[in-house]
């Protein structure tokens, strides 16, 4: 893939949304009710199969062992590392809106 496919496929979704809001506006309860369904269908066909198929672990081995597999020095900092995304998410300005999420 090139880069100008990313730059035409940006202008193309851009391009369908105004066409879609000048010409479609009325339809747009329709959409987003077809989306919604979408989504929720989407949402069990993903959990369903994972829940399944996923392998089984005792409480005991999911609360009380820990495994450093990316190369870090203590647990502890793999633990850190791992959520890092999360903290960053909540110290923000805006922490009480993901937290209200």
């Amino acid at each position: 893939m090139q880069r100008w496919h990313g730059t035409m496929l940006v202008i193309g979704v851009a391009l369908f949304c105004v066409l879609f809001n000048i010409f479609l506006a009325k339809r747009l309860p329709l959409v987003e009710v077809l989306l919604l369904v979408i989504y929720v269908v989407g949402v069990f066909a993903i959990i369903i199969p994972l829940w399944i198929l996923a392998p089984r672990a005792s409480a005991h081995a999911v609360f009380t062992e820990f495994s450093n597999v990316g190369g870090w020095s203590t647990t502890g900092t793999a633990v850190m590392i791992g959520m890092s995304g999360t903290i960053a998410s909540l110290a923000g300005f805006d922490c009480a809106v993901h937290m209200c999420k």
